[in-house]
C-alpha cells in the first residue's frame, strides 16, 4: 500500500492507493450489485469488457482509462481482457471520499506507451518509478475532471474543537463511542460539541461516527486477514449477528457476501 498525499497538509488532502495490479482476465470476473468505498482505475489495453451503471451499458475498450467513483453502484463483467487496475481513497479531512460527488463513470483515452510505463512501475522496487506512478494517477484524475467538471467540493474548516473530535474519532472508531466520551479528549462540553459539529458539518456527530465504523468496516473487509468476528470486535459490536445486521441495513448484503464480492478482482488479478 502506498498514502500519496499532497504537501498542503492543512487542507486534509490525501490519495491512497489500497491496491493495485496487472491483470489477464477472462469471464470468470463479473460481478453485479459492486458499490465500495474506493475508487477504482482501469486501464485497458486488449479485449473488451463492459460495467453497467444505471441501466446504462459502458464498454470498456483497449486504449482508455475508466474511473469509476466511490460508492457508484455498478456491475462489471467481460469474456478477455488486459488491465491495469488501481482502488484507491480520495480522501478529504472529514474522511469522506471525495470522488463519491462525481456520480458518473468516466472514460478518457491514454497512450498505449503510459500502459507499459505502468506495468513497470508496478514491478520496480524503485521508488523514483513509485513517484511516477503517483504522477500518473494524479494526472488522470485531473484529466478526468477537466473533461467532467465534477462538482465543486469546497475545501473547509473547522473549529479546533470539532478538528479534534475528528481526529479523534478516525483513531478510536467504535459503534459504541459515545459524544459524552468525545468531548471529554477534546476539552469541549457535549453539549458545545453537538452544536458546534451539526453546524460546521451538518451532520450529527452520532451519525459520523456511524458513518465512519461503517466505512472503516468496509476497509478492512477489503482485506483478508481480519476475520467477521475481529472486525466486528474491533469495531466495538456487542457480537458478529449484530455487526452483520447493521452493515446489512445499511448497505443491503451481509458482510461475507460483500467481502466475497470485493476480493474477487484482486483475487483474480493475482
Amino acid at each position: 500500500m502506498y498514502d500519496i498525499k499532497n504537501s498542503y497538509g492543512s487542507i486534509g488532502f490525501e490519495i491512497e492507493v489500497d491496491s493495485a495490479a496487472y491483470a489477464i482476465l477472462d469471464s470468470s470476473w463479473h460481478q453485479k450489485n459492486v458499490c465500495d468505498p474506493f475508487s477504482r482505475l482501469y486501464f485497458v489495453k486488449e479485449g473488451r469488457g463492459q460495467l453497467v451503471y444505471r441501466n446504462e451499458i459502458i464498454e470498456l475498450k483497449p486504449g482508455n482509462v475508466y474511473l469509476i467513483p466511490a460508492e457508484c453502484k455498478f456491475a462489471y463483467g467481460c469474456d478477455h481482457l488486459e488491465k491495469i487496475y488501481f482502488h484507491i481513497y480520495v480522501n478529504t479531512l472529514e474522511k469522506y471520499d471525495l470522488l463519491s460527488s462525481v456520480k458518473k463513470i468516466c472514460a478518457i483515452p491514454f497512450f498505449e506507451n503510459k500502459f507499459d510505463e505502468l506495468k513497470e512501475c508496478l514491478e520496480t522496487d524503485d521508488y523514483m518509478k513509485l513517484v511516477k506512478l503517483k504522477l500518473i494517477i494524479y494526472d488522470t484524475i485531473v484529466k478526468m475532471y477537466e473533461k467532467y467538471r465534477f462538482k465543486k467540493v469546497p475545501i473547509k474548516q473547522y473549529s479546533e474543537g470539532v478538528t479534534k473530535a475528528m481526529e479523534y474519532i478516525h483513531r478510536h472508531t467504535r459503534i459504541n463511542l459515545s459524544t459524552e466520551k468525545v468531548s471529554e479528549k477534546v476539552f469541549v462540553s457535549k453539549s458545545k460539541l453537538r452544536k458546534d459539529f451539526k453546524n460546521e458539518t451538518g451532520i450529527s456527530i452520532g451519525k459520523y461516527i456511524d458513518d465512519m465504523v461503517f466505512f472503516k468496516a468496509k476497509r478492512l473487509l477489503n482485506k483478508d486477514y481480519m476475520s467477521i468476528n475481529e472486525i466486528s470486535q474491533k469495531l466495538g459490536f456487542c457480537d458478529q449477528f449484530y455487526f452483520s445486521r447493521r452493515f446489512k441495513e445499511r448497505y443491503n448484503l451481509p458482510p461475507s457476501k460483500y467481502r466475497k464480492q470485493i476480493l474477487l478482482e484482486k483475487n483474480i488479478g493475482e
